[in-house]
């Protein structure tokens, strides 16, 4: 039972930290060693793979600092705009992890989109451009990235897109599950006096602590 918790918790904190995981995008393949698995990944979506999600993200924590960006908030524009996939391609033709239009990818120096490195440091030189053009106003800039700057000066501020403000909605939902799983967990201070712990080795080797008896 407390086994089965904590792997609840855990689970709960990675659904927290990755919005995208939920029941409604949860599709299921048929393995031979294993009759029914269950995974985020529809039918038709190519898997990145934990190694090369862990390397896209040590790749954004690297270069988000050098242009004075929060790395939490890049990742979730990764997540939203491609799920991790480098090889993602929009109908409007926005390509690689950070869905660079030929033109974006161009004007920030972008050479290949569809290499990780590349894209990631193309797409955080857009980012601290419009963090800066818009001093800071990070639904002004996430409208931006998803709708072109001259749009949100033209409505001087969000455009009335339903797209573009259900984007806005999704990056900074998971920007603030990001920074929330990020946050060391908080210290829980037991009352004097009323609480004595009784530590104790059971016989599979594992260590109960108990205030009961």
């Amino acid at each position: 039972m407390h086994l089965r918790s904590n792997m609840f918790v855990t689970l709960v904190l990675v659904l927290l930290a990755n919005p995208s995981l939920r029941a409604d995008s949860m599709g299921s393949s048929v393995d031979k060693t294993d009759p029914k698995i269950l995974t985020n990944m529809g039918r038709g979506q190519k898997s990145t793979g934990v190694d090369s999600r862990t390397r896209y993200i040590s790749l954004i924590n690297e270069w988000a600092p050098k242009y004075n960006l929060d790395a939490n908030l890049v990742e979730a524009v990764v997540a939203v705009e491609s799920n991790y996939d480098r090889f993602a391609v929009s109908k409007k033709g926005a390509q690689g992890l950070m869905q660079l239009i030929p033109a974006t990818a161009k004007r920030f120096g972008v050479r290949d989109a569809f290499d990780a490195a590349d894209n990631i440091r193309g797409g955080i030189r857009y980012l601290n451009f419009l963090m800066s053009y818009f001093q800071g106003n990070l639904e002004h800039v996430l409208a931006a990235y998803n709708a072109g700057e001259n749009t949100v000066v033209r409505y001087h501020g969000v455009p009335p897109y339903p797209e573009t403000q259900k984007y806005i909605r999704k990056v900074t939902s998971l920007y603030h599950a990001l920074n929330s799983a990020a946050a060391p967990a908080p210290v829980v201070k037991w009352p004097r006096g009323k609480f004595r712990l009784k530590r104790i080795i059971l016989p599979n080797g594992n260590i109960l602590f108990t205030n009961t008896e």
